[in-house]
C-alpha cells in the first residue's frame, strides 16, 4: 500500500514521517520539489509494526543483514519472482495497478497524478497550478486501502 506513491518506499526515512504525512525532500524527487503523502490508517498500523521491527535503523525499510543501508533494489523483485509472479509484476508496476484503480474509480485526474508525484503535462498549467489536493488524495488513498484489504480478504469484484 505504501507504494502507491514512490520515489522508491524502500529508501524512506523514519524522520520523514510526521504524523500522517510523509514528506520525501526534494533532493530526492524527480521534480526537484518536496512530496507529501498522506498516510492513512492501515498505513500508519503498518509503520507502527515496521518500526518495531527497523532495529533502531533510520530507514523504514532497512537491509536485511545492515541498518545503515535500505534494503536492496531487487528485494521486492524476488519477492514478487517467490510469489509466483515473475514476469507479471513487478513493484514500480504498483503504480500503474493504482492509477488504473483510481481513474476507474473516478477519482480526478489532478489528484491522481499529483499523487505519483506527476508534473502536469500543460507547462502553463505546471507553473500557475500549485494544489496538493489533499483533500482528495487523502480519500484516494483511503479508498484505495479499504480496496486492497477487501481484496486480500476475496470480497472484492471491480474498481470500486
Amino acid at each position: 500500500m505504501l507504494n502507491v506513491c514512490i520515489p522508491p518506499s524502500r529508501m524512506m526515512l523514519w524522520s520523514e514521517v510526521d504524523g500522517d504525512l510523509w514528506r520525501i525532500p526534494a533532493g530526492r524527487m524527480k521534480r526537484k520539489k518536496d512530496h507529501l503523502v498522506p498516510l492513512v490508517p492501515q498505513a500508519l498500523a503498518i509503520l507502527a509494526k515496521l518500526r518495531k521491527r527497523s532495529r533502531g535503523s533510520a530507514y523504514v525499510f532497512p537491509a536485511e543483514h545492515r541498518t545503515d543501508r535500505p534494503m536492496s533494489e531487487n528485494a521486492v523483485l524476488y519477492l514478487l519472482h517467490r510469489m509466483g509472479f515473475k514476469g507479471r509484476m513487478t513493484g514500480h508496476g504498483f503504480r500503474s495497478v493504482a492509477s488504473t484503480w483510481a481513474n476507474e474509480a473516478g477519482y480526478g485526474a489532478d489528484a491522481i497524478e499529483r499523487q505519483l508525484a506527476h508534473s502536469p503535462e500543460d507547462k502553463t498549467r505546471a507553473a500557475y497550478n500549485r494544489a496538493e489536493f489533499m483533500p482528495e488524495r487523502r480519500a484516494m488513498l483511503v479508498a484505495w486501502a479499504d480496496w486492497l484489504d477487501a481484496a486480500e480478504a476475496g470480497s472484492v469484484q471491480g474498481p470500486v
